[in-house]
């Protein structure tokens, strides 16, 4: 195989492999990527056996062949390297030669034969696997990523926990739903066409690489496929695959209050802007913070017996009886993130051991339920 690149097309292609790559593995070639050269077009794969990346390059080719190089390094070249254009030989027993501007690199290679498989679409429509096929616009599912991929358990020994549940609650309507046991997010958006029964669970490592594929700037919707064991997502030259997480997805509508009996709303900047400085004081461990309603006032407040204490004091409109509620300020400071800023929340309250729901006017598809805490 012997070709030339862009330099700065190849970088970006090798940036979007390497949250692919595992950086400690017991097998050696899931370290690297693999650089397919056919028909002027160099297609670059990775993947750790559960999520998958292939993009393809336009590049100027002598004739096909494939190789296997070490994704870090090969990244840390072209990044560091001069010129703007990259050279690929490849050379006997797996050693391939790479020449930037005046810099030359000689890398030692793995057979690529040994590269697993990466998994395809489904070509025929009848297919019984296939669960749901869709088309949907970047911007509409990078919404729905943010919204809760934040609120997914990072505890692996609760797999089923690790991902973000998707169903189809009606036609054309899709939702998301992810929790950790303590909070829980989940958004609904119209997607024409989207029909599925039962639901999926995507794992959380698949979607951060999808979001980095939907931040890029090719044209075009987003095109999805999901059958009983793998989700197979394709935008413009670059498809992404991920095994679906096994297992049973809580039921999470039991956990979302019906009714709450105080409805307050806030400005999201200030709420914001209170819960940090009142967590400046909170516990380390847990980062308590306390919300304590009385006449027109929301006071959030945080002490540590060995530092101090902190209050601020937010004007609202609250008639009802005083109480107060503790809750974890990075849960509520998360959820805060990813509302628009300038726009309100309204905070969903009953008593002191009740969760809290909050919705925002700007996503009235948009919920967050969060467990209060002891303080």
């Amino acid at each position: 195989m012997e070709l030339s690149i862009d330099r700065t097309s190849l970088l970006n292609g090798l940036a979007l492999v390497q949250g692919i790559v595992e950086r400690r593995n017991t097998v050696p070639i899931l370290g690297h990527v693999m650089l397919e050269a056919e028909n002027g077009s160099l297609n670059l794969s990775a993947t750790d056996l559960e999520v998958g990346v292939r993009t393809a390059l336009a590049c100027r080719s002598n004739g096909g062949g494939t190789i296997t190089l070490n994704a870090r390094k090969i990244f840390e070249i072209v990044r560091e390297a001069g010129g703007e254009e990259v050279k690929l030989k490849s050379l006997e027993n797996d050693w391939v030669e790479l020449r930037c501007g005046r810099a030359r690199f000689m890398m030692m290679g793995l057979d690529p034969r040994s590269f697993p498989a990466m998994p395809h679409k489904t070509e025929a429509k009848s297919d019984k696997t296939v669960k749901a096929e869709i088309s949907v616009a970047p911007g509409l599912l990078a919404t729905m990523i943010d919204k809760t991929i934040f609120a997914v358990s990072p505890d692996e020994a609760r797999y089923n926990l690790t991902g973000v549940y998707i169903e189809s609650p009606a036609p054309g309507s899709a939702r998301m739903v992810a929790t950790d046991g303590h909070r829980l997010a989940m958004i609904d958006r119209e997607v024409s066409g989207f029909s599925m029964q039962g639901g999926v669970i995507i794992p959380r490592k698949g979607l951060v690489e999808l979001r980095r594929l939907l931040d890029r700037t090719e044209e075009g919707d987003v095109q999805i496929q999901i059958d009983n064991q793998i989700a197979y997502i394709k935008r413009s030259s670059t498809e992404v695959s991920m095994r679906l997480v096994e297992g049973e997805f809580p039921d999470y509508k039991g956990v979302i209050p019906k009714q709450s009996r105080y409805q307050i709303g806030v400005e999201r900047d200030t709420l914001t802007a209170a819960i940090k400085r009142a967590a400046i004081f909170s516990n380390e461990r847990y980062h308590g913070v306390k919300l304590g309603l009385s006449a027109a006032t929301l006071t959030v407040s945080s002490t540590s017996p060995e530092m101090g204490e902190a209050s601020e004091t937010i004007d609202v409109d609250f008639k009802g009886e005083e109480f107060a509620i503790g809750f974890n300020a990075t849960y509520l400071l998360q959820m805060l993130g990813v509302v628009e800023s300038g726009s309100d929340v309204v905070l969903g309250l009953t008593d002191e051991v009740s969760p809290g729901v909050i919705t925002t006017p700007s996503d009235s598809q948009f919920t967050y339920v969060v467990m209060p805490m002891r303080l």
